[in-house]
């Protein structure tokens, strides 16, 4: 029995973030992965392909469609459907039957090198009509919506009767009673064609079986779930997410009819959350995020690369899953900072300082072993952004030590002063976030004591 295919039909991905996207290289690396994982379609929709999105109505060269086609066969031979998305509501006209014959146009190349299913996205639009026409032609958004989904999906029956369409609304949020729109789309579009449901937010902590359901009853169909996690475009470009899934509820599943992963611009890192969910579709209910975390690690990152790569991981957990980042970090550099600001003869040398400095190290070693010793180069590459974050961390908080035992000593501490300022600066000019800032503490401790010695007074927080 395979329990993934019973508990959702459906097990996909989507590479359908904004920013740049995959290669094809990337691409079919990823599809031979997921296709080990038992994912069975891969969604090709990224924002930033112009002849997808903004360009829509223009036809790939023939070399892309070339690299298109060679792609679709590597899926076929993982196991995975390849899915054409268009994202044409950016600028289409519903009314327009030759925008019509363009997106079927699309779709017809597509069905020449072996695709038979197909997506319209018709998210992160305007509500309102951009042409007169729309307006004139049909009385609501949903109307339009339906209409053009209910075409699409005559034609490619037409065309194929194993051809498949999905489409995303743009209310794709949000809990009941849900909105005009979504109600009125339910009614209208064909049951045939599946529908994308993203949970309560856009990127959502959790996502309940029983507001798939209220989504369902409102679409009149069985939504599928698209998980805007670990996608970290847009606002959360600063995030890297690596944690494994949580907030999914065992019975969700047995509420869709299936769930696709939006994926992140760093392919390779994504995979420690897919595996994740490939665990989860398998045993929703025996479903250990630990545990799988764990071995998503070692399958990733590599046996002696796993404990480097888990210490570093820790410290970038910040996401829409809201889990607590570098606990460990936050509890001892709050009982360093404690020793410290107790003013005892010696704290620069107190056992919680000296447990903060070993952590420091283990960075140190981790960040050196992810740069330089571990196999998988294209993790490397990924991570590398976010390694250098967690190193002007480390090296801030070293100095902001050196400054502190300095002044207790008596001795010069302008050099380690110096550096650990401009520490904070490469901190504050970095592109990329790592630890939720705990050690900033520890860095304004350091100045105000500093500051103090400076004048000849002592200060205190």
């Amino acid at each position: 029995m395979n329990k993934a295919r019973d508990a959702v039909p459906i097990r996909g991905v989507i590479e359908g973030f904004y920013g740049v996207y995959y290669t094809f290289q990337e691409r079919d690396d990823m599809i031979r992965y997921i296709g080990s994982l038992g994912f069975n379609q891969y969604i090709y929709g990224p924002k930033n392909d112009r002849q997808h999105r903004m360009r829509w109505r223009e036809p790939y060269p023939e070399d892309v469609m070339e690299a298109f086609s060679r792609t679709v066969e590597a899926a076929e031979e993982a196991g995975v459907s390849f899915v054409y998305s268009i994202g044409s509501g950016v600028t289409m006209s519903y009314a327009s039957e030759e925008d019509f014959r363009l997106i079927l146009e699309k779709f017809e190349a597509f069905y020449r090198i072996g695709v038979r299913d197909f997506s319209i996205l018709l998210d992160d639009i305007s509500s309102e009509f951009k042409h007169p026409a729309d307006g004139e032609r049909y009385g609501s958004f949903a109307e339009a919506h339906a209409d053009v989904c209910n075409r699409l999906y005559a034609a490619l029956q037409a065309r194929d009767p194993a051809c498949t369409l999905s489409m995303c609304p743009t209310d794709y949020h949000g809990t009941a009673p849900f909105s005009a729109y979504l109600h009125e789309l339910g009614k209208r579009m064909r049951p045939e064609v599946a529908i994308f449901y993203t949970g309560e937010d856009i990127c959502a902590k959790e996502i309940r079986r029983s507001d798939a359901e209220a989504f369902g009853a409102a679409a009149r169909r069985k939504p599928v779930i698209w998980d805007n996690y670990p996608v970290n475009d847009l606002a959360m470009r600063p995030e890297l997410h690596v944690g494994p899934i949580r907030g999914r509820e065992a019975g969700l599943l047995e509420a869709v009819d299936g769930y696709v992963v939006n994926l992140m611009a760093e392919g390779e890192a994504s995979k420690i959350a897919l595996s994740t969910f490939a665990d989860y579709f398998r045993d929703p209910a025996g479903y250990d995020p630990e545990r799988s975390w764990t071995a998503a690690i070692k399958r990733v990152a590599g046996e002696k690369s796993a404990e480097a790569f888990r210490l570093f991981a820790e410290q970038s957990l910040e996401s829409c899953l809201a889990e607590p980042n570098s606990v460990r970090l936050n509890e001892l550099t709050e009982a360093a900072l404690s020793a410290l600001r107790s003013g005892t003869p010696g704290a620069s040398g107190a056992e919680e300082v000296e447990r903060l400095e070993e952590l420091l190290t283990a960075f140190d070693e981790g960040c050196y072993h992810l740069k330089n010793r571990m196999r998988n180069v294209a993790l490397r590459n990924n991570l590398l952004p976010w390694i250098e974050a967690l190193e002007h961390w480390l090296w801030m908080a070293r100095r902001a030590l050196l400054v502190l035992a300095a002044i207790e000593r008596g001795e010069s501490f302008e050099g380690p002063l110096r550096m650990m300022k401009e520490s904070l600066e490469e901190i504050d000019r970095a592109p990329k976030r790592m630890t939720d800032g705990s050690l900033r503490a520890l860095a304004a401790f350091a100045l105000e004591r500093a500051e103090g010695a400076g004048t000849g007074k002592e200060s205190s927080l």
